[in-house]
């Protein structure tokens, strides 16, 4: 069964994993734009390359918080695994058609195959809260038979919009591919987006509608009087 939403596919795990995917993504983007500045190119294809470090970075921190990965094939992709589902951080292209045809390489069209991994190994957690010890006698011997035949992890998509200029959004769903190799969301949902300005500045400023207004001081000036003064 696919999860309605991110937070239903990966459990209490959710809020951890939102706020480290936000710190991965936000540094990555500034390392890029800060090289592309450097680099002076008038392009920016050397920064839309920053996609496979996005893969690796995310692996990384969840590797070194004790989650499992698994590779990709053919290209040998590296996914983390969290709460039995993949998450993929994707920088999207900019075009409207860029979801739907997320599956169009090999490597991320076998993305919506893999098999759960193996539930009776310990799985580390973003919640701060331990979690429950797996007690194989508690499943029916037909429950490894059923994942192994049919089901499939539940594939997480993060989506980061971005230019050289701006990180414009990171968002993320639980992807779907359909009979027809297109991709589609459940459960899509804006996690990190920069803050207005104008916000900023509208907040060190009194509102006209509030307080009272302050008189200005006005201090009275003595002129000397002349003798042809009436």
């Amino acid at each position: 069964m696919v999860p309605d939403s991110p937070a239903d596919a990966l459990g209490s795990h959710a809020p951890g994993l939102r706020d480290l995917l936000v710190e991965v993504v936000r540094a990555r983007h500034g390392l890029a734009a800060e090289a592309h500045l450097v680099s002076g190119s008038r392009y920016a294809m050397g920064f839309g390359s920053q996609w496979r470090d996005l893969l690796d970075d995310t692996c990384e921190a969840l590797k070194g918080r004790g989650f499992r990965s698994i590779k990709l094939a053919p290209g040998g992709h590296e996914v983390p695994v969290v709460n039995d589902s993949l998450v993929y951080v994707w920088r999207m292209s900019n075009n409207p058609k860029a979801v739907s045809g997320f599956a169009s390489s090999p490597t991320r069209k076998n993305g919506f195959m893999i098999a759960p991994l193996d539930p009776t190994l310990w799985e580390p957690s973003l919640s701060g809260e331990p979690e429950p010890v797996y007690d194989a006698s508690e499943e029916s011997e037909l429950g490894p038979v059923l994942r192994a035949v049919g089901d499939t992890m539940p594939l997480v998509l993060v989506m980061v919009e971005s230019t050289p200029r701006q990180l414009q959004s990171i968002e993320w769903a639980v992807a779907v591919l359909d009979v027809d190799g297109k991709v589609k969301l459940r459960g899509h949902e804006c996690i990190w987006e920069p803050e207005l300005a104008a916000d900023d500045a509208a907040s060190t400023v009194e509102s006209f509608d509030s307080g009272e207004p302050v008189a200005p001081v006005v201090e009275l000036q003595k002129q000397g009087r002349t003798p042809t003064d009436g």
